[in-house]
């Protein structure tokens, strides 16, 4: 009883300390933080069982909270979404201004949009918004709360946490309704990784996910109607979902399939067209297209494809390599969408969870937060290798220490990482960790 109090308190503590580290390049504060919650983190979940379920619960509600009370520590994200959600309020649609063309606008006069528009970056003030409407909900939501950053951006993680929440509940239901352990939620809920980004850094994967669940909770019970819908609120907070839909086609047969498809595509119209017309869509793909041929971080592929492209042609070709990637990547996902037939849900998890390996591995930007629906998916899974990613990529934040791909010390972090990944994905691999077992882990 005493050990469970010290090591819960270590690891709620340890939790705090990272929020309040002010600046995301002092590794020298936050790698040994990190390295001390994640350890404590597999000790309880190797514990879990001196845990009874309630405690487990509150242990995990308090270490999202725990991360709630300040401005995100490690991101500047949470800039963009307020100015979205604020310039909406004003009247204007983020998708049809990039912020640079707005500051002749009487209300860029205010301190605090002229706080919000410095605090974006140079890179964003340049583009339109990215964030599909459903996203902008929440954006608005919080702008509507004050003129204060802070308190806006608090308000933000608190609308994540509450759909967390609601997640979380539909988790549970759809675990037993996979007759599987309980005990799995807990890979998830209780890893730093997840909470740091998720709530602490503000970022809409943990929301995108949680709409997920209560997508696979009505489709486990046939209501494809209401999976659908929430399938497409996933969709509408972050478009990564829409890898999973090849996958329906072989697990449903193409009659089920295409029905929910049907809906999917009505409900993704439907909610689409709130913001996003012919005339501003151009704008958004723009945006989409920065991720794959602009932008760089911590790739697996690209950096090496890139010291190839400086070899034979001088110069960094990134705008073509980038795309190359993602159709090779877009291959390889399809072909195992459709190699067999998915006779259960197990096998349905098994291969999402390797389709998502494919799009990361092969993806040019890659910042921690990414590869949550990875971690999320592996739940349902065997495999275990997406946690120990969860360790692993939280060092690529070196980069904002010397912001150089190329300089030494970024380089052998991105290496250990994904040597550390590769081995363990193919020690699973090896060992035959495919087959879903229904009982718990570690």
């Amino acid at each position: 009883m005493i050990r469970n109090i010290v090591i819960t308190l270590l690891f709620i503590s340890s939790l705090f300390f990272i929020q309040l580290e002010e600046d995301r390049t002092s590794v020298d504060v936050l790698f040994p933080l990190y390295v001390f919650s994640f350890f404590l983190y597999l000790w309880i979940y190797r514990t879990r069982h001196s845990f009874n379920f309630r405690e487990l619960v509150g242990l995990s509600v308090v270490a999202h909270l725990v991360v709630l009370w300040k401005e995100p520590a490690l991101s500047i994200d949470y800039y963009r979404f307020l100015w979205d959600g604020e310039i909406f309020l004003q009247g204007f649609n983020p998708f049809d201004f990039r912020p640079i063309e707005l500051q002749q606008e009487s209300f860029m006069k205010e301190n605090y949009f002229q706080k919000v528009y410095e605090g974006i970056g140079s890179m964003s003030q340049q583009n339109y918004s990215c964030y599909p409407p459903v996203n902008q909900f929440y954006f608005m939501i919080a702008a509507l709360a004050s003129n204060n950053i802070a308190v806006n951006a608090i308000v933000l993680k608190l609308l994540i946490v509450l759909t967390q929440l609601v997640g979380g509940a539909y988790l549970y239901k759809l675990l037993k309704a996979l007759k599987m352990s309980m005990d799995r939620m807990w890979l998830l809920y209780l890893n730093p990784l997840w909470i740091i980004e998720t709530v602490g850094n503000v970022h809409f994967e943990g929301v995108m996910l949680s709409f997920l669940f209560v997508a696979f909770y009505f489709l486990k019970k046939r209501k494809f109607v209401l999976g659908a819908f929430f399938f497409a609120l996933s969709v509408h907070i972050k478009l990564v979902p829409l890898i999973l839909l090849p996958f329906f086609w072989r697990f449903w047969g193409w009659k089920q399939s295409f029905r929910f498809y049907f809906f999917v595509g009505i409900f993704t119209i439907v909610l689409m067209i709130t913001m996003i017309h012919p005339s501003n869509i151009a704008h958004f793909i723009e945006s989409l297209r920065l991720y794959f041929q602009v932008f760089e971080f911590n790739s697996f592929f690209l950096y090496y494809y890139l010291q190839y492209g400086f070899e034979t042609v001088g110069w960094n070709m990134t705008q073509v390599y980038a795309p190359r990637l993602s159709l090779i990547s877009f291959i390889l996902i399809l072909g195992l969408a459709f190699y067999r037939k998915m006779h259960s849900w197990e096998i349905f998890f098994q291969r999402v969870t390797l389709a998502f390996f494919i799009y990361l591995i092969f993806s040019s930007t890659l910042h921690p937060w990414y590869i949550l629906p990875l971690l999320t998916l592996s739940i349902f899974t065997n495999y275990r290798f997406p946690v120990v990613w969860t360790f692993t990529i939280f060092f690529s934040y070196v980069f904002y220490v010397y912001l150089d791909f190329n300089a030494p010390a970024v380089r052998w972090v991105s290496l250990l990482e994904y040597l550390t990944l590769l081995f363990f994905f193919v020690y699973e691999q090896m060992k035959g960790k495919i087959k879903l077992e229904r009982n718990t882990y570690f």
